[in-house]
């Protein structure tokens, strides 16, 4: 008997089934294709994203030992600049005064020591020169970068400009720049090529980043103090603290504490001669130290009068005047 096969006699919902099969398995086969495809590209993307990671951190690393090494750089020229200075002193006749000792209790006159002219001043020139543009608040190693390719490599020049001149040259480098604003540039930079160092120091504490027009709660950090301290040209002192003061370590301190003088005003009010027995009765350790300024030391510490403060100190050996 033959059975003769009719696609005819096929069910109509078995001709949309097997293509549908077909396509479902194709698709399938492409989807597990390309799953595989898609982890394998995340899993690099991955990889080099802490690539990149890593290499930001070696990059920021770079960064601060660049930084680093040219407040190194700075410093060592300072120090270059400073014994220049120190050198070309030594060969001139400048003499210092000394006041006379009276009776059993040395005070220092307001003539005791004369003061060379520029005092802390040269240290800091010494330290700062006349281009370095990154103590202006506002200024950074790129915008330095900027200012020098422009012609702009002194504080003379800076302080020749002008906020719109300024602008005019950010213009150059695209809207990254935009957002910077200059105008107290020129006048920062005036100060410091006029050594006004405290005047540029109490200028800079009213500015938020270079800007005059921002309102700041209190007073902000002085780029310039900051540099200073951090290239060891400028010291701070917490409040009251007794070591502050040329002689003074931690051990006298220790002992001045205990005798009840703790702040820099008590022991400006404190004559030499009770300094004297507190430092006798501690023992013969303290025989060498010298307290004859240490009053005078912690007045000027008392009233803020840091520059004179460290001008004073200049003169000094351990809290003794140099003879």
């Amino acid at each position: 008997m033959i059975v003769l096969f009719s696609f005819c006699d096929i069910p109509w919902w078995l001709t949309w089934l097997l293509p549908f099969l077909l396509g479902l398995g194709l698709g399938y086969l492409l989807w597990s294709r390309f799953k595989d495809m898609v982890a394998s590209l995340e899993a690099k993307i991955n990889e080099l994203n802490m690539k990149i990671g890593g290499l930001e951190a070696d990059l920021e690393t770079c960064r601060k030992n660049r930084i680093e090494a040219e407040g190194n750089v700075s410093m060592l020229r300072g120090r270059l600049r400073e014994l220049e200075l120190e050198a070309a002193k030594a060969s001139s006749t400048t003499n210092v005064g000394i006041a006379a000792t009276t009776g059993h209790e040395t005070k220092q006159s307001s003539e005791s020591v004369s003061f060379a002219a520029a005092g802390s001043d040269d240290k800091w020139f010494a330290a700062i020169g006349q281009d370095k543009l990154q103590i202006i608040e506002g200024i950074g190693p790129k915008m330095e970068e900027v200012l020098h390719e422009n012609g702009v490599k002194h504080f003379s020049a800076l302080a020749g400009m002008n906020g719109e001149s300024l602008r005019s040259i950010l213009s150059k480098y695209g809207d990254k720049y935009r957002i910077i604003d200059p105008n107290t540039w020129p006048q920062q930079a005036s100060l410091a090529d006029q050594r006004k160092w405290n005047d540029l120091i109490a200028l800079q504490k009213t500015l938020d980043t270079g800007r005059s027009d921002t309102a700041t709660n209190g007073e902000t950090d002085s780029k310039l103090e900051k540099w200073l301290i951090k290239a060891g040209v400028l010291r701070r002192w917490a409040q009251d603290d007794l070591k502050a003061v040329e002689g003074i370590g931690p051990k006298i301190e220790e002992l001045m504490h205990a005798a009840g003088i703790k702040t820099w005003r008590a022991l400006s009010e404190t004559s030499v001669s009770r300094i004297q027995e507190i430092l006798t009765a501690a023992g013969p350790r303290f025989a060498l130290a010298d307290p004859g300024t240490w009053p005078e030391q912690s007045g000027m510490a008392a009233d803020g009068k840091w520059d004179e403060l460290q001008k004073y100190q200049d003169f000094l050996n351990a809290g003794k005047v140099k003879k």
